[in-house]
């Protein structure tokens, strides 16, 4: 059994050194014969412009090559032993295998001298043809080769070159795909023609019956399309006029259609920081009906409502066309009076004042008497928060209540008199 294998392994043995000899002793054969068939390839000189033929057995030769080099090596000295005429792709793939067969670690030199053989039989053959992975992959060979020893430059010029015949292959892929399609298109439709021909009064006539049952379909689509659209819109002004109503809801008394008191202090606290900001005058009243809850117990509350609103409406009259009036409780109405002082103010409040008194006497209720007791305030008094200054102008107010009814005080006489009263 030793013997045996003793004996197998000397074979291999020998035979490993009769392939290394043939193949160093084909490389310098194969280079004798790369320069003489140059000679003559070159003195041509012509590009070939169709593909040229691959033998299948070069074919088959150049995939086992990068698969199993030993094998490749046995095949090739065979093939050339025969002494086959071969074409410029042809012998371009032999030097493509030549190159597989010495790809090791430290041939690296022989592989690039073979491919190089290869890249000087370029110009005899057609473009196309060079452009195809079987032929560019040589370029990607060398760019990996001159990688791995540190040659940038050359490696990142082969795989430049390599991406452009890759994407130039694709285009004529791409082309020759289109054509095909093209060339399938025209078939059908020429066989489809045949058929129109053949068969014209009945495809006619079903034409106009599709398209009379299309035009019929096209005009419901439109109707239900403009019925549908129409919808939408009215929808969505709805909608549109409902938020506007809400909105204006929320900010507005549904009794006198003035702003509410939300609205108000909102308002209120924006006009004052501008006024401070600014450094503007700025005043404030509030004005309450005298003996409200007498006018609900005698005449009833939709009386008392019919007051409240006819009040509202003769204030709002008065008021300049920058101030802001609103109604902040049951019969309790507030107004904010930008850039007027607090003698401005006062001028407005007894003009409101005698303006309720003499307009509501004389009206359909001639035996309801209203009056309206109005407090005023200046920001140049209080000037802390709105809520304070809203708060001296209430407190006014209700002196001109204790003071009698139906008059106008203002806070900083009320504060003078009450710090005269206290030192006194």
């Amino acid at each position: 059994m030793n013997k045996y294998s003793w004996l197998t392994g000397l074979a291999l043995y020998l035979l490993m050194i009769f392939i290394s000899t043939a193949a160093n002793a084909d490389e310098i054969i194969g280079q004798q014969e790369v320069f003489n068939q140059l000679n003559s390839l070159y003195a041509k000189q012509q590009r070939a412009v169709v593909f040229l033929a691959v033998n299948s057995e070069i074919l088959s030769l150049n995939s086992l090559s990068v698969h199993d080099k030993v094998a490749a090596q046995v095949k090739l000295l065979a093939w050339e032993k025969f002494s086959l005429p071969l074409n410029v792709a042809e012998q371009y793939l032999l030097y493509v295998v030549r190159a597989n067969i010495v790809d090791v670690a430290g041939q690296e030199y022989k592989v690039i001298n073979w491919l190089n053989k290869a890249l000087k039989l370029e110009p005899l053959l057609a473009e196309k043809q060079l452009d195809s992975p079987l032929f560019s992959s040589v370029y990607l060979t060398l760019a990996n080769i001159y990688a791995s020893q540190g040659e940038d430059k050359q490696a990142f010029d082969s795989k430049k070159q390599y991406m452009k015949k890759y994407f130039s292959h694709l285009k004529q892929q791409k082309e020759y795909r289109v054509k095909r399609l093209n060339e399938k298109y025209h078939v059908e439709k020429k066989h489809e023609e045949n058929e129109l021909l053949t068969q014209n009064s009945q495809i006619q006539y079903f034409a106009l019956a599709r398209a009379e049952s299309e035009r019929s379909q096209q005009h419901r689509n439109i109707a239900i399309f403009i019925a549908v659209g129409s919808l939408f819109i009215l929808l969505l002004l709805r909608q549109f006029k409902i938020r506007q109503a809400l909105k204006l809801l929320a900010k507005t008394d549904s009794l006198t259609r003035l702003p509410n008191r939300r609205s108000f202090f909102s308002h209120g606290a924006s006009l004052m920081t501008q006024a401070l900001t600014a450094n503007k005058t700025l005043s404030i009243l509030i004005l309450d009906i005298d003996n409200l809850k007498n006018i609900n117990d005698n005449f009833g509350y939709e009386a008392g409502d019919s007051v409240i609103a006819h009040v509202g409406e003769l204030a709002g009259e008065t008021m300049r066309s920058r101030d802001f009036l609103a109604r902040i409780g049951g019969e309790e109405f507030a107004a904010i009076l930008p850039e007027a002082t607090i003698a401005q103010a006062r001028a407005i409040a007894e003009h409101i004042r005698e303006k309720i008194q003499a307009n509501i006497s004389k009206n359909k209720n001639n035996s309801i008497q209203v009056t309206v007791s109005i407090g005023i305030a200046s920001i140049a008094d209080v000037r802390e928060s709105f809520d304070s200054f809203l708060h001296a102008a209430d407190l006014a107010m209700y002196q001109a209540k204790a003071n009698g009814h139906n008059q106008v005080c203002s806070y900083s006489i009320e504060r003078k008199e009450r710090k005269e009263s206290k030192e006194n």
